[in-house]
């Protein structure tokens, strides 16, 4: 699966996307475990429920299965004016 970050979310990862094994991660919870354990600095923002999630360009909120085809979009929350 893909999985993008966007805003500050790239500068924690040093990456603007990355391509994640189906082996290690199988839904959401998941996700949000091995991302956290790869990027510690993001824990904290995980804790507080800040990063937001899209799977293939919907948002998510609860968990979710995941699929070798999808492709996840990690972002934190936008503000308009």
């Amino acid at each position: 699966m893909k999985i993008k970050y966007f805003a500050w979310i790239k500068d924690i990862t040093n990456l603007e996307e990355e391509e994640i094994n189906l082996d290690k991660v199988k839904n959401l919870e998941g996700l949000k475990i091995y991302i956290t354990e790869k990027y510690p600095d993001l824990k904290k923002y995980m804790k507080k429920k800040v990063l937001r999630f899209a799977i293939n360009q919907e948002y998510i909120v609860k968990n979710t299965n995941l699929s070798d085809e999808d492709e996840i979009a990690i972002f934190p929350p936008v503000s308009g004016g």
